[in-house]
């Protein structure tokens, strides 16, 4: 919440220009400072705040309107439109609404993780955007700001080394910084699998190496509960635990 507030002050612009949705802290004890502090829920709280703010933060640097930067025909809109299709190597044919209201591209797995192949093997490629770069160093060297700290996606960027970031619905994207990638989809939706999945297929593929994936998924697959103790736990199907023989 902290750094969304200095993105907005930055960009010369007050938390109800945000146009996403209010939320509590995923954090317990930001919500439980907020409960005591009778202050309620708060946009700077959503999930997806950071994002918003970036959006704010690209219009007002070039002049483009803070009101309607949610349309998908306003200026800032077309120009995300124009790198994830640079970047996944696909046209968008369909945008969707967001959880958080901004409009959402439909694009491949295959897509995806093109996209994060590109982005995360930036840094070591002279011909890649500056840009981007930028934003696979920051996501390495501060991975609680992408999900927050202790959580699956902070763990393997900080012992791995590797990009990651998860989506709604059961979605996971995955990338090393020479490129290999792997994107995720979960069919029921629930991202409790997603990083076994991923980080199992990319060890398959040689891209990180198995003992270092085993002390991750130790600390990051939580067991399966009844009656508060554990009674099960999140297994590979064959198709995927196959790949590992």
């Amino acid at each position: 919440m902290d750094v969304v507030e200095g993105m907005l002050k930055a960009a010369g612009v007050k938390e109800e220009q945000l146009q996403c949705p209010a939320a509590w802290p995923q954090d317990e004890n930001a919500r439980h400072w907020l409960i005591r502090s009778e202050q309620g829920k708060s946009k700077l709280a959503f999930n997806c705040s950071g994002k918003h703010a970036a959006f704010l933060w690209a219009c007002t640097e070039n002049g483009w309107d803070t009101h309607s930067y949610l349309e998908p025909n306003h200026p800032l809109q077309q120009r995300v439109r124009s790198v994830i299709e640079e970047y996944s190597g696909e046209r968008i044919a369909h945008l969707g609404i967001d959880g958080c209201g901004a409009p959402v591209a439909a694009i491949s797995l295959t897509g995806l993780a093109r996209a994060f192949s590109r982005l995360a093997k930036a840094p070591g490629d002279e011909n890649s955007s500056a840009r981007a770069a930028t934003i696979a160093t920051s996501m390495l060297d501060y991975p609680w700001a992408v999900q927050g700290k202790g959580e699956a996606n902070t763990i393997v960027m900080d012992e791995l080394e590797i990009i990651a970031k998860v989506g709604a619905e059961g979605v996971l994207v995955m990338a090393t910084p020479k490129g290999v990638s792997v994107a995720v989809k979960i069919l029921d939706g629930n991202v409790r699998a997603t990083t076994l999945v991923g980080l199992t297929l990319l060890a398959a593929s040689g891209a990180v190496d198995i003992p270092g994936v085993s002390s991750v998924l130790e600390k990051v697959v939580e067991p399966v509960l009844g009656g508060g103790r554990p009674v099960g736990k999140i297994r590979l199907g064959h198709a995927v635990s196959a790949l590992l023989d």
